[in-house]
């Protein structure tokens, strides 16, 4: 052989390596697949490497998967410790696709098949005697260079409730998936929920042992890393739809919190609190704190609600009270609605230690029963707000609400009737800035040292327009005050600056000078809607916006 073909030859290896497919092995589950073949459970059809169907004879065929659960059990005897009766089929940085949808009536069971017994005539579904152990257990973690990837079939196009696959928890199950300690992770296009109206937060309807349900929907641990939730709908669990705090890189879009008995996402489940980073992007969460029918019936199929009065949670998306270990944890929120929620809305007060910082941007916040925001941390940060403070909302006949939705509600307006609350430390100013803010509270905007007060603490409140509405004893809001002083305002680092303030308390100044505001306004901003909505919102855009 001459140079110049060994030569060829050897450009063609190289460039075979670099074309070469991203991702490991991918594996598959088909309605039409076949059960699962492996060293224990040697009669199994299919060996879920082939995105095709069952052929109908053999064993060990090249053929998918018809089951969710065949990826980490094959159904003999299980403790839950030992491949391949527990565990994931393949390795990190393998794609795992689940054929079939919402809109195909597709939906895959985790966790016992029955409610007496893990094992059924069709095989042994979980882990013996414990069935809230019985969820997807943690995935192998795949690397920087290629993640694993756990994908519902219309994963490329996957916006519409219809295109996503469904997967259910059930009979008790703790979660239906589990990212704890998973690192490089993507999860994208799942429908994740189960088949009760049940509620653990004192609901009518409680979660006893007759009840098809799951507790959690996906839970994380400050040790999971650099992992991706995409068009992602997490609904009608019996606690919460998101447990425990992440580590970092973790980013979620797209993604929805809906009607959780307990809570939205209670970031402190599992103890301890996050580290790193974590953006959350184009979200809603709303109407935690109610359980959500099944079957579907109304509109807005969230009934049964609670709240802390009552025995329930209900927070939108709540913190621990702990600092991060360094480098701190950096939450972001942007683009999305958090809504209807039977306590705050987003709660990230305790967002706290070096480095830790809460922003939240271009959101939209309305109708929670408690703050709509609360925003904590070494940097706090608001920006691009949309907020009215309508936190009686939920004590109206909210129309398409299932009848008496709000029997056992009756915590309006809890920790003292302010729309938000910002901790402004001295570590580096608080920021509020573009933000329109409808309120009838007491207070709209309550700002707050996180220790004693600080001669170094700083905030910089610009460009934000105030429309006030009457409520407390017929008053207008105090548009901003503090149990301690207002001094944040005045200190080296803040500004106050072009500011709308419309329908203020009597006894607020406007402008504010003792505050230093400057370039300020007292007058009618002239926006779409400056009517008060009793739940929902209105077009609070500018009137000469097109």
């Amino acid at each position: 052989m001459n140079s110049r073909v060994v030569l060829k030859a050897l450009v063609l290896f190289i460039l075979s390596g670099i074309c070469a497919p991203l991702f490991g092995t991918t594996w598959y589950v088909r309605p039409d697949g076949g059960t699962r073949y492996s060293t224990n459970t040697t009669g199994g059809q299919c060996d879920g490497m082939a995105d095709v169907s069952y052929p109908g004879h053999g064993k060990n065929r090249h053929c998918a998967f018809k089951d969710v659960r065949y990826l980490w059990q094959d159904t003999s005897y299980s403790d839950g410790r030992k491949f391949p009766a527990w565990g994931w089929v393949g390795a990190g940085g393998d794609t795992y696709i689940i054929r079939g949808s919402v809109g195909a009536k597709v939906s895959y069971r985790v966790g016992w098949s029955s409610a007496s017994t893990y094992c059924m005539p069709d095989g042994c579904w979980g882990i013996a005697g414990f069935s809230a152990g019985s969820g997807a257990p943690p995935p192998p973690s795949g690397t920087a260079a290629q993640h694993t990837r756990i994908l519902g079939e219309n994963y490329a196009s996957c916006r519409s409730p219809e295109a996503k696959t469904q997967l259910h928890g059930g009979w008790g199950v703790g979660n239906v998936l589990n990212l704890s300690g998973a690192s490089y992770v993507d999860v994208a296009c799942f429908d994740i929920t189960d088949f009760s109206a049940c509620g653990r937060a004192t609901q009518r309807v409680g979660c006893d042992p007759s009840q098809d349900f799951a507790h959690v929907g996906v839970a994380f641990t400050n040790t999971s890393t650099h992992d991706t939730l995409t068009d992602v709908r997490i609904h009608g669990l019996g606690d919460s739809g998101i447990v425990g705090p992440t580590g970092d890189g973790v980013v979620m879009d797209y993604v929805e919190v809906l009607g959780n008995a307990g809570a939205g996402w209670n970031a402190d489940g599992g103890g301890g609190t996050g580290k790193g980073s974590l953006l959350v992007k184009h979200y809603d969460i709303s109407w935690n704190g109610c359980a959500e029918e099944y079957p579907i019936v109304h509109p807005l199929p969230y009934g049964d609600c609670t709240d802390q009065d009552h025995g329930g949670y209900g927070d939108g998306f709540g913190t621990a009270t702990k600092d991060s270990d360094p480098p701190g944890w950096q939450v972001h929120f942007d683009q999305g609605t958090v809504s209807y929620n039977t306590q705050d809305g987003l709660d990230a007060l305790h967002v706290s230690g070096p480095g830790s910082s809460m922003k939240v941007t271009n959101s939209l916040a309305f109708a929670n029963m408690g703050q709509q925001i609360k925003v904590g941390g070494a940097m706090a940060t608001m920006i691009g707000n949309t907020i009215v403070g309508n936190c009686r909302a939920m004590s109206h006949a909210i129309p398409g609400t299932p009848p008496r939705f709000n029997a056992n509600l009756g915590l309006f307006c809890r920790a003292g009737d302010t729309a938000v609350l910002m901790n402004v430390s001295d570590k580096q100013p608080a920021v509020f800035q573009n933000n329109v803010i409808y309120s009838n509270n007491q207070v709209a905007l309550e700002v707050e040292y996180p220790g004693d007060p600080s001669n170094a603490a700083a905030i910089k409140y610009d460009n934000n327009i105030f429309i006030g509405f009457p409520g407390y004893q017929g008053q207008y809001p105090s548009p901003i005050y503090s149990n301690s002083d207002l001094k944040m305002f005045t200190h080296a680092g803040s500004s106050f600056n072009k500011n709308v303030t419309y329908h203020a308390r009597s006894n607020w100044r406007c402008p504010a000078s003792a505050l230093h505001e400057t370039n300020g306004s007292c007058g009618d901003p002239h926006l779409k809607d400056e009517s008060w909505h009793e739940y929902g919102h209105g077009d609070m855009r500018p009137a000469k916006a097109e």
